[in-house]
């Protein structure tokens, strides 16, 4: 059986500020069951980094993209959804990290644990990625292949990969006042990589 959909409870008080409390929970409850669904058919990946990206990520975005879809929603209209709700949690997420951002030598923390977080979290099982020697004031790298945008195009939904690209502009702009934000292309939106940049400030 598969286990609770994340996001399930904050993405039903999200719904229930923006639509009838009842709709907003037959939506869920209609979500909930194609996770499930999802889930029971997914892919089963070794590598615990790849199925937390799917099964917390990926698998949920895309229950509640082809649930809107199946409401009579278009894609313009349902993509803006998805991104909003999944946006919930990241803004969410992001408060103790631009609390780490206030401080001064924040660039240099980023700097020192960057290679060892991508390893971990984003291995070469699911992304190719390329460090770029900018000098010793910027953190840059090129992500050559992305497992988000192989996953939503194996399961027919490419779209969706920029709803999380998104996600990242809005963890990273304006987190702190010693680090600028920079990507100007990314593999979701067409372009042959992401372009990754911290600059120090």
């Amino acid at each position: 059986m598969a286990e609770r959909m994340p996001y399930a409870d904050l993405w039903r008080r999200e719904l229930a500020d923006r639509l009838d409390p009842g709709a907003a929970a037959e939506l869920m409850a209609r979500v909930e069951a194609r996770y499930a669904e999802l889930y029971r058919d997914r892919t089963h990946y070794d590598h615990p980094a790849l199925r937390q990206h799917l099964e917390d990520n990926i698998l949920p975005g895309l229950a509640l993209y082809r649930s809107l879809l199946d409401d009579g929603y278009d894609e313009a209209d349902a993509l803006p959804v998805v991104e909003s709700l999944l946006a919930a949690d990241i803004l969410r997420r992001r408060r103790p990290l631009a609390l780490l951002g206030r401080l001064p030598f924040f660039f240099w923390l980023l700097r020192a644990v960057t290679p060892r977080f991508m390893a971990r979290s984003f291995p070469p099982q699911g992304w190719q990625v390329e460090w770029r020697d900018e000098g010793r004031d910027v953190v840059a790298f090129d992500m050559k292949s992305c497992f988000y945008l192989d996953v939503l195009t194996a399961y027919g939904a490419p779209e969706l990969t920029p709803v999380y690209c998104r996600l990242d502009d809005l963890i990273y702009e304006d987190l702190s006042s010693h680090v600028r934000w920079e990507r100007t292309r990314t593999l979701g939106r067409g372009d042959d990589c992401c372009d990754f940049r911290f600059r120090r400030v």
